[in-house]
C-alpha cells in the first residue's frame, strides 16, 4: 500500500519498506539456486511417470544398445572389465533426470563396445544413494577402474580420483561435457593397459 507524506513541501511515495527488500533479494537469490540445480527430491514424491528400457545382462553387446539399470554393485564391476562406466544416479519421476537419460541415449551409439552407461533409481534402490553419497539428483560421473577395493572417478580435467564428490556431475550435463570426459576416460585406460 502506498503511503503519501510531505517532507519539506515535497512529495514522497513509499512502495515499500526498505528494511524488507534484502531480505526479498536473498530469497529470491536461494530460490533460483535451488531450484536451478536439478531434483532434490531423493524420497519418494508418488510420481511415477516415466520409463527407462533396460537389460540386465551387461556382456549381450550384439543386441540394439540400452541403457543398463543396477540393480546390484556387481554389475558395475562386470562392465569395469570392457571399458568405462558412466553412472547416472537419480530417479525415474524426476524430470532432470529423464532429460540427462535422453542425452545418455544419444551418446550411448558412439561408446558401445568402449563404455558402458548404467543407471541407479535411488528411489528404489536407496541403499545407492548412500554407498555413492548422493544429495541432489541427476548426478552423474565415470568411473574408470578399480584401485586399492575404490572405485576411481575421472574428472573434467582427465585426472583421477577416488574420491566421487570432485568428479561428479550434478544437474543436466549436456552432452559434448560428458563425450570429452568419457574419451578422456577411455584414453586413460587404453594407455595404462
Amino acid at each position: 500500500m502506498k503511503r503519501l507524506n510531505k517532507i519539506q513541501d515535497k512529495e514522497r511515495i513509499y512502495s515499500f519498506p526498505f528494511f524488507l527488500k534484502k531480505p526479498l533479494y536473498v530469497l529470491a537469490i536461494f530460490c533460483l539456486v535451488f531450484f536451478s540445480l536439478g531434483c532434490t527430491d531423493i524420497n519418494d514424491s508418488g510420481d511415477k511417470t516415466g520409463t527407462v528400457e533396460t537389460t540386465a545382462d551387461v556382456n549381450n553387446s550384439a543386441s540394439k544398445a540400452e541403457l543398463i539399470e543396477v540393480t546390484n554393485l556387481s554389475q558395475i564391476d562386470e562392465a569395469l572389465i570392457k571399458g568405462p562406466v558412466v553412472l547416472k544416479l537419480g530417479s525415474k519421476g524426476c524430470i532432470p533426470c529423464k532429460e540427462q537419460e535422453d542425452i545418455l541415449s544419444e551418446i550411448l551409439p558412439m561408446y558401445q563396445g568402449s563404455a558402458s552407461i548404467m543407471l541407479i533409481d535411488i528411489k528404489e534402490y536407496p541403499e545407492f544413494a548412500t554407498t555413492f553419497g548422493v544429495r541432489v539428483i541427476p548426478d552423474t560421473c565415470i568411473i574408470t577402474g578399480i584401485e586399492d577395493g575404490k572405485y576411481m572417478y575421472i574428472r573434467q580435467d582427465g585426472s583421477k580420483s577416488s574420491e566421487r564428490s570432485s568428479a561428479r556431475f550434478l544437474g543436466v550435463v549436456d552432452k559434448e561435457t560428458l563425450s570429452m570426459t568419457l574419451e578422456k576416460a577411455i584414453d586413460s585406460r587404453n594407455t595404462k593397459e
